[in-house]
């Protein structure tokens, strides 16, 4: 079996596979994942642009001042849960409970289960003997448990016990997937234990270039490899290369809409309209205050680095983001019925533009994040070289409520920072500032709103003309072929998406192992 791409849905499909008797062959475009900063959860911004990211751009957003975003994906053995934040949330059981047949929230809660460790023990919900290690961190900032109160206290809204139940309500400090201060990427936790196993083989700076053919039948994959264009057969490929380059390779292989591959002058093999469309993504806006106290950022560099490498302990053991609270902003929702349209995301620190900026000074960062989203874009091919970066259209803003949504997402940032312990910490807003009105909030949110990393949905699952994969994750009209990342998603749920796509990864083993024995 060929696994491509060893990110969260690729490291849990290829040790599930080698857990089954499968021989397994994984292919990663990007490098090894032995850096510091892969290990040191709080320095994953210093790893946006650098050597274990794709490093990708949106086309130009008509309805966000007509900028490019910038998109960081990670390119490394871990993919971008190598270089994320860490955060672990599940999604709620309404969000998969849409998604329908064999995909509700009774058919995945044991497979979010067989992934983790959890350190707070086993229940109905959590596992306890997963690889992945998952709870809260040893250590949380005095700012973000001020967060939690006053965001609880000011949104009317309960204290959390957890977010990982299939409910998203209230606030709470976050959960990770840290071990005593370290990350813990999907390929560090599925398959570093195993790699001297005889049945795998792991080749990094690995490019698939196209899928290989036999009929209908997919028998293997093209690649470049140490200077090298190499063909690699074997009974099934799993395509767990990301929302991005899974379309993309689709594509290139003949498989999407057929406007798209004859504009190109690829030949088509397999039809499907869907490939690269109902791209979803959640949008992030910084809203950010002064504070008494020190905030994480405001450790000197090497009095963290020092306490890091003496005990993981100190700013850089934090995962920035440590605290959320989901929040019904937009005219017309009922909380009775309806999941959150927003997740405030909380860091004690100055958070803006990916971490890339900073300001002299304490701060702290509550950012509202759109996770109801209406707004959909889709990818297209730029080019026929496999090499060349697709063209990224997530439409974003183009639905006027995703914008209604963000701006009371503003509104509410300054109710809670103005609210209970986390008001006696401020020492004002500073960002979009307290001279920017109400009704310029919209603008603010058009000119500093960013990717928060979640897009979904380009090969999604389902039975309908849009569908790319089976609910089984085939690939339609194809056979020896599956799809096993968050391309798959047809709904982009209310929260972080590393779990769900890990728990895809578990799932399509399972269908994939079932296939190939029958």
């Amino acid at each position: 079996m060929i696994v491509v791409g060893a990110g969260s849905g690729g490291s849990v499909t290829a040790r599930r596979l080698l857990d089954a008797g499968l021989r397994v062959l994984l292919l990663e475009a990007g490098g090894h994942d032995r850096h510091l900063f892969i290990r040191a959860p709080a320095a994953f911004p210093k790893l946006f642009r650098s050597r274990f990211d794709w490093n990708l751009q949106t086309t130009p957003q008509p309805h966000a001042d007509g900028r490019r975003f910038y998109w960081p994906r990670g390119r490394v053995l871990g993919g971008s849960s190598a270089i994320n934040a860490t955060i672990y949330i599940r999604g709620s059981r309404r969000d998969y409970d849409a998604w329908g047949d064999g995909w509700r929230w009774n058919d995945v809660l044991p497979a979010f289960r067989s992934l983790e460790t959890y350190s707070g023990g086993a229940s109905d919900t959590r596992g306890d003997h997963g690889p992945l290690p998952v709870g809260p961190r040893r250590a949380s900032h005095p700012l973000s448990e001020a967060f939690v109160a006053s965001a609880a206290q000011a949104m009317h809204i309960p204290h959390a016990a957890t977010f990982n139940d299939g409910t998203l309500e209230g606030a709470a400090l976050l959960e990770s997937n840290h071990r005593n201060g370290e990350r813990y990427s999907a390929f560090r936790a599925f398959l570093q234990p195993v790699l001297r196993h005889p049945n795998l083989t792991v080749l990094t700076d690995a490019q698939v270039l196209e899928l290989l053919w036999d009929g209908p039948r997919v028998t293997g994959v093209r690649f470049r490899h140490a200077g090298r264009t190499l063909d690699a057969h074997a009974g099934g490929v799993a395509l767990t290369a990301g929302v991005i380059q899974t379309p993309q390779l689709l594509m290139l292989s003949g498989i999407g809409p057929r406007r798209e591959l004859q504009r190109l002058g690829i030949p088509v093999r397999v039809p499907l309209d869907g490939v690269g469309e109902n791209l979803k993504d959640h949008l992030a806006v910084p809203v950010i205050f002064g504070s008494r106290v020190r905030s994480l950022d405001r450790v000197p560099e090497t009095q963290a680095l020092a306490r890091y490498l003496w005990n993981r302990s100190g700013p850089l053991s934090s995962n920035v983001a440590e605290a959320s609270a989901f929040t019904h902003a937009r005219s017309g929702l009922d909380p009775a019925h309806d999941d959150p349209d927003l997740q405030f995301h909380f860091g004690p620190a100055y958070f803006r533009d990916h971490g890339a900026v900073s300001e002299p000074g304490n701060h702290f960062s509550v950012g509202p994040v759109l996770v109801d989203v209406h707004s959909s874009g889709r990818l297209t091919l730029a080019s026929r070289d496999p090499l060349a970066p697709p063209v990224i259209d997530p439409n974003y803003l183009s639905d006027p409520r995703d914008l209604e949504s963000l701006v009371n997402g503003v509104r509410q940032a300054r109710e809670i920072a103005a609210t209970g312990p986390l008001a006696a910490l401020s020492t004002g807003e500073v960002l979009p500032g307290p001279g920017t009105r109400s009704d310029d909030l919209a603008r603010h949110v058009r000119q500093e709103s960013a990717t928060l990393y979640h897009p979904t949905g380009t090969a999604a699952l389902g039975d309908d003309g849009r569908a790319v994969t089976t609910r089984r994750l085939a690939v339609h009209g194809t056979r020896g072929l599956w799809v096993a990342d968050a391309s798959v998603m047809p709904n982009l749920i209310h929260a972080n998406t590393n779990a769900t796509a890990m728990m895809i990864g578990a799932r399509a083993a399972g269908f994939i192992t079932e296939d190939l024995t029958r």
